[in-house]
């Protein structure tokens, strides 16, 4: 009896093997309990000159933060406005045929004038809607002093008649 009971002895120890799943989510636990474990002693074990060293970092990363950050779109601004810029020249280095034909290319591209603004580029058909709607008002007022001064000239004429 005592061999049988000695056979079941290691076999009561042997834990079970885990799959990929489990050995992860064991590793995760580990790492948790890690993490907790060290920062409850990083903080228990902290004297005057550790505290106010933490609180110094703290502080200026406050303090510097936003400066940090209105720096940091500055400098992605202007490389923005570079790139742009060498596509443009890029762009105007490049001979289209119309230029060739001596037909100026439109600068900018034609959107519908009567957009809904809806999706991603709804500013720029405002401001085509806005440019054409002024176009319109233009031409329009110069189609009325253009009437205007043909009546004058057709009144002149027939006065002297």
């Amino acid at each position: 009896m005592d061999s049988e009971a000695q056979q079941q002895q290691p076999l009561d120890n042997v834990q079970p093997e885990l799959n990929a799943l489990g050995k992860l989510m064991a590793n995760f636990l580990q790492y948790g309990s890690n993490a907790s474990n060290n920062l409850s002693n990083t903080f228990t074990s902290m004297d005057a000159k550790g505290w106010l060293r933490l609180i110094m970092v703290v502080g200026g990363y406050m303090l510097l933060r936003p400066y940090l950050l209105k720096l940091s779109t500055k400098v992605a601004v202007r490389k923005l406005e570079e790139q742009d810029e060498r596509e443009k020249a890029a762009a105007r280095a490049q001979i289209s045929p119309n230029e060739l034909r001596g037909v100026p290319d439109e600068v900018e591209p034609e959107l519908d004038p009567e957009g809904d603004g809806t999706g991603a580029d709804w500013g720029q058909r405002a401001r085509v809607r806005q440019r054409v709607m002024l176009k319109q008002m233009l031409d329009a007022e110069e189609q009325r002093r253009l009437d205007e001064e043909s009546d004058k000239e057709i009144e002149d004429l027939l006065e002297y008649d």
